[in-house]
């Protein structure tokens, strides 16, 4: 009972930032009572510590696994990148411990744990004829329950057969592996489908349709997809900022707060090295100095010294970053990332546009989705105001996904699910890992 006090009062610790959330909550709460919590009226209160929670969990892994990916890069010749674990994720070689590696591992299942804990009170309550709250409180319980799963089974490994295969524990649980655990998030959004107003339902089966994309499911993947966010649709968000409890951890760690991670160079050369236009004619020219972008895929090191030209220059659009401060007589410039420009910016975790490029992969592989790759490719380049393709294979897809998707946690499955198109960029693990302590392997966990 005393554990099960503090994780609630943990809820309303979380939650209290949010007042737009939290209507008669005086903000001087300190400490509640399990009374106090099954009062049906406290469920928004609830509910928001659950959204709040996850918004740092998800943040937070995401970071981290861009950086594991080819798509960030830590350089310790970049001021502000101090962190020899940024370094040692970068190139796949650290091993877990209970310091600062623990901590996204523990956020997702205080994700999952509090949006349990919101579903057990209200199969609880008598929530006396508030169908709309009962609703909102179910549909929010389900699908965090699903989220944190989708990101152990996708970003977690320590199984019999590890690096090759991913898996995690969720909460005490014994070992789940990543298939187990994408087939629970499936469960769970399907619960979510139940309690879901029209959009919702869009987003869930979004949702859906990824997990079981990423797990090989083809043929319910274009189902699910089909019926997925629609050009147009808002995006499904994580807020951020001082209201919520936690920054953007890309601001924070890798843009605007502290640049400890930086981009692949490959999207800079695409938009073309900065240079000095001495003479106003806007190319470069042998006579002008330009900055020098690191190579592709290197990790530190000098640039090329070859002025790389833009390849794709209109790509500015949906590729916003900024220059770095690199130590005094670097002779190169690494960007980062500006796409979540403040401490505020909401996260993104699906949106119609990754919904299309789905489609279009699915397309690909045979399945009916009622539209053409190209066409669902081109709705997606056309939103950012691009000129359209005139065909579209997997090669044009993955370069697509990379460019729309940056900073967003994907890069990491696509380079697994496509080893020969994407190959593994340094290291030899391609999950992070787990810290498998008794404490997380709990063989007693009902």
């Amino acid at each position: 009972m005393i554990k099960k006090t503090l994780i609630l009062l943990q809820i309303l610790i979380l939650s209290t930032g949010c007042e737009s959330f939290v209507e008669n909550t005086s903000p001087t709460i300190t400490s509640v009572t399990d009374e106090d919590i099954n009062d049906p009226s406290n469920i928004p209160f609830l509910i928001n510590g659950v959204l709040n929670q996850y918004s740092y969990a998800h943040g937070y892994i995401g970071l981290w696994v861009d950086g594991l990916s080819d798509e960030l890069v830590f350089d310790g010749k970049v001021q502000g990148a101090t962190s020899n674990r940024g370094e040692k994720i970068d190139n796949g070689i650290f091993e877990p411990t209970m310091g600062t590696t623990v901590n996204p591992y523990e956020a997702i299942s205080g994700a999952w744990r509090l949006a349990h804990i919101l579903k057990e009170k209200l199969d609880d309550m008598d929530m006396d004829g508030d169908n709309n709250i009962e609703m909102e409180g179910y549909y929010t319980a389900y699908l965090y329950q699903g989220l944190p799963c989708f990101l152990l089974g996708s970003y977690y490994g320590r199984g019999p057969n590890y690096p090759d295969d991913g898996g995690a524990t969720l909460d005490g649980s014994p070992f789940i592996s990543s298939a187990d655990l994408y087939d629970m998030a499936v469960d769970y959004f399907n619960s979510a489908l139940n309690y879901a107003d029209d959009y919702q339902a869009r987003v869930v089966h979004s949702l859906i349709a990824r997990v079981l994309l990423y797990g090989g499911n083809f043929a319910d993947a274009a189902v699910h997809a089909s019926q997925g966010l629609q050009n147009g649709d808002p995006p499904f968000e994580a807020l951020c900022g001082e209201e919520v409890g936690w920054v953007n951890m890309y601001w924070n760690s890798a843009g605007n707060s502290r640049t400890s991670w930086t981009l692949g160079s490959r999207f800079k050369l695409l938009l073309g090295e900065d240079f000095e236009d001495d003479n106003g004619n806007g190319v470069w020219d042998s006579t002008e100095t330009f900055i020098d972008c690191a190579l592709p895929g290197a990790d530190a090191g000098a640039g090329d010294g070859v002025y790389s030209g833009p390849t794709e220059p209109e790509e500015i659009v949906r590729l916003a970053m900024a220059a770095g401060s690199m130590t005094p007589g670097t002779d190169y410039v690494r960007y980062y990332q500006i796409k979540y420009p403040d401490s505020d910016s909401p996260l993104l975790i699906i949106d119609w546009q990754e919904n299309h490029l789905m489609l279009a992969e699915l397309d690909l592989r045979g399945e009916a989705t009622g539209g053409s790759a190209l066409g669902a490719v081109n709705e997606v380049r056309a939103s950012h105001g691009l000129f359209s393709l005139d065909d579209v294979d997997y090669s044009v897809l993955l370069h697509e996904r990379d460019k729309e998707l940056f900073c967003r946690g994907q890069r990491l499955i696509d380079q697994r699910r496509f080893p020969d198109d994407l190959p593994w960029h340094t290291g030899e693990w391609h999950y992070m890992v787990i810290p498998y302590e008794e404490e997380y392997a709990n063989p007693n966990y009902p």
